[in-house]
């Protein structure tokens, strides 16, 4: 059967043999062939994100295989410590870095917190691109970052504002559209400090 890993609202996670197995969960509240067409389709959105991020040379886990019938992923176990606990300096920079190179290759995240960041060996990699797309929209790479800014500003609040620095420093120096990017993601916080009032 396995271990289970984590038991999600979407998803449930099991550890077999090293490797991991991402399944969609039915959800009763919808009719059965929406549900069925829903989760097929998420499958394999989510398989082909990871596939594309792994081409562009994105740390994530490979995909073994892609099991549509039974809305299922089976993919590489990645054996690290969340970057939360262990976040520095240095991997602050090697963050910013990794996630120029998802957004330049047109993915985004959708979910770009610290618990879903792991730290194998140094390396920075990305696990549950569930709400991930492709997509090369400037506002959605900013709300990726603003995202991320939010959760290390609640995990780490006395460094949060230098590691924030770093990481944008950092996904500056490796971004080709850094400038925009960066731009929106400054009116986003705008706009989120305007609702907040």
């Amino acid at each position: 059967m396995g271990k289970e890993l984590k038991l999600g609202a979407e998803a449930r996670l099991t550890l077999k043999d090293n490797v991991v197995v991402k399944e969609r969960i039915k959800k009763s509240y919808r009719l059965a062939q929406i549900d069925s067409v829903l989760r097929k389709e998420r499958t394999s959105k989510e398989a082909s994100l990871l596939q594309k991020a792994a081409r562009a040379q994105v740390n994530v886990p490979r995909v073994l295989k892609v099991d549509k019938e039974n809305f299922a992923i089976e993919m590489e176990f990645i054996s690290g410590e969340l970057i939360d606990k262990i976040i520095d300096e240095k991997l602050a920079r090697e963050l910013g870095r990794e996630i120029a190179l998802m957004h330049d290759n047109g993915i985004i995240h959708g979910d770009l917190t610290t618990s879903n960041i792991i730290v194998k060996s140094g390396q920075v990699f990305f696990i549950d691109f569930g709400l991930g797309e492709i997509s090369d929209s400037v506002e959605k790479k900013a709300v990726d970052l603003r995202v991320l800014k939010e959760a290390i500003r609640a995990n780490h609040p006395a460094a949060a504002d230098k590691l924030n620095e770093i990481i944008l420093d950092s996904y500056k120096r490796h971004s080709k559209k850094a400038t925009e990017v960066l731009t929106r993601l400054e009116d986003v916080e705008k706009r989120g400090r305007y609702k907040e009032r």
